[in-house]
């Protein structure tokens, strides 16, 4: 067994938890967790790597903060062929044929779905007020 495992198994026996309880979080059989519970029980220092609440121990450090990217700054690699793709949308051009010509015609680098994100971006159109004639 995976040594993560046995550790996890001795601690949640050493906190008390049951068999079922240790067999639905680590999906191990009973009938194993029931011989590293006659180990525990026969030699309670042989249990390697058994996590307790000594103070010595500390817990695992916060994952760095990163600070993203504000919308206006990141620049997509279609941003310089921005009125080339509106104009192809007005025709009623899909994004794949508008990236395929990308490619062929202005040598474009970046990848489909960044061309596909720009058409969603640019067919977002505001919505038309109307006057409703019944009023």
């Amino acid at each position: 067994m995976k040594p993560h495992l046995q550790t996890t198994i001795w601690t949640l026996l050493k906190g008390g938890a049951t068999q079922r309880e240790i067999e639905r979080i680590t999906s191990v059989s009973r009938h194993t967790i029931r011989l590293y519970q006659r180990g525990l029980a026969a030699d309670p220092a042989n249990c390697p790597g058994v996590a307790t609440d000594s103070p010595s121990q500390t817990g695992p450090p916060w994952p760095p903060t990163c600070v993203p990217i504000a919308p206006s700054l990141a620049l997509s690699k279609c941003e310089p062929h921005r009125a080339f793709i509106d104009a192809q949308l007005r025709l009623g051009r899909n994004a794949t044929a508008i990236y395929q010509d990308l490619v062929d015609l202005h040598g474009f680098e970046g990848a489909y779905n960044s061309v596909k994100r720009l058409c969603a971006q640019l067919r977002k159109r505001p919505a038309i007020p109307f006057l409703n004639p019944a009023v």
